[in-house]
């Protein structure tokens, strides 16, 4: 959807493929930082986003086991004088809800729900052939351009004979309402912020929903292997085990929420934007990343800004154009990445590195934390082929 809204600003006509004859509530929280809602912004939807959304005023990082604090970021303040755009929490339903509105008033966005595609052939010098499949019958369409965003468990890919990985670890995820929280809890949280608990080999995040009625729960735990389903209550006790060494509050927390989703974190091998016949790769089935730099759903839409901006450089070929599109995205990917990758460390480090760690992260002021992610949060993806030549 981000990308039909990204395309059709620049004036194309975009058609919109979706598999599901309708959407349904999957997932949870999502984190927006300013390099996502800048562009929602220049979009025009950031402020039907924040009607749901919370700008949560605090980034709070604690020690697991005894929750002192280790560091305190004024994320929001900062975001907004160094950034110039809101950092912001969202249930994916809702993102979804902004985002259907949008496509669905656009008159060069045409939405088509239970339209599977089977198969494609042909490229993007020639056109392709689009094999589709609706009401139980396949019909064939064309198109001048082809855009992959069919997930982590992209078909797409698949047929490149490149699949997603598991990653080794485990998101468990939940909601509460915000009246069910319990008063030790919410003693050591602040309901309007952001909390990451450290600990050896997992943490765990909290952070407020849909204007601070709910609040989201992410329990990230560690996996020798997995299967590639997501489900609801899986093997919760596994979930429960891991208790283990968790302050009390965060233990008691876990054990009385009975509804996990039990959600495998699994990541593409490399990025690819480009297929081998001019085909398009965007969001997850492009570079499914692990979620420890919050940058999922980002990446996504600063997949599609990229793209529509790419496309509308008038100075080079459209092949030439794609291609400096995709060296781009794979370089910055890579950069996202490794940042999640250091995250994980952090976060998940014990014995004399946490240690060091710790001593770090207290002596540090939080707002030169925050100033070391300039490269993420100030890139502008709209932007990027300005000096393209």
């Amino acid at each position: 959807m981000s990308v039909a809204i990204a395309l059709a600003a620049k004036g194309a006509n975009v058609v919109l493929l979706e598999k599901s004859s309708n959407f349904c509530e999957i997932g949870a929280g999502l984190q927006l930082s300013p390099n996502a809602t800048s562009i929602l912004d220049e979009w025009g939807l950031l402020n039907s986003l924040c009607k749901y959304a919370v700008r949560p005023d605090k980034l709070v990082l604690k020690a697991g086991r005894n929750g002192k604090v280790l560091v305190h970021m004024d994320v929001q303040a900062i975001s907004q004088k160094r950034w110039k755009a809101p950092f912001i929490t969202i249930h994916r339903s809702d993102l979804q809800t902004v985002l259907r509105a949008a496509v669905e008033k656009n008159p060069l966005i045409d939405f088509k729900a239970d339209h599977e595609v089977i198969s494609y052939s042909s490229s993007l010098d020639l056109g392709f052939t689009i094999k589709i499949l609706h009401n139980k019958t396949i019909k064939v369409i064309t198109s001048g351009m082809l855009i992959g965003c069919d997930g982590v468990w992209s078909h797409m890919r698949a047929s490149l004979s490149e699949r997603a990985n598991f990653s080794g670890y485990i998101a468990w995820r939940a909601t509460m309402a915000v009246e069910k929280l319990s008063g030790a809890f919410a003693k050591l949280n602040d309901p309007c912020g952001i909390t990451i608990w450290m600990m050896r080999g997992k943490h765990f995040v909290f952070y407020p929903l849909r204007n601070g009625k709910i609040f989201n729960f992410v329990a990230v735990t560690h996996s020798k292997n997995s299967t590639s389903i997501w489900s609801k209550n899986k093997n919760r006790r596994k979930l429960i085990l891991s208790c283990k060494g968790w302050n009390l509050a965060i233990a008691n927390l876990i054990k009385e929420i009975t509804q996990w989703t039990f959600w495998p974190i699994f990541k593409m091998p490399f990025p690819r934007f480009l297929g081998p016949s001019g085909e398009i790769f965007l969001g997850d089935a492009s570079h499914a990343i692990t979620p420890f730099a919050a940058q999922g759903a980002g990446m996504a839409v600063e997949d599609a800004a990229a793209l529509a901006s790419a496309l509308s450089i008038n100075t080079v070929s459209r092949s030439r154009a794609l291609s400096l599109f995709d060296h781009e995205r794979c370089n910055r990917l890579k950069d996202v990445a490794r940042r999640g990758d250091f995250n994980q460390l952090v976060y998940h480090s014990s014995g004399p590195f946490a240690f060091a760690r710790n001593i770090v992260m207290k002596n540090r002021s939080s707002e030169k934390f925050l100033i070391d992610l300039d490269w993420l949060y100030s890139y502008k993806a709209s932007e990027f082929s300005q000096n393209a030549k």
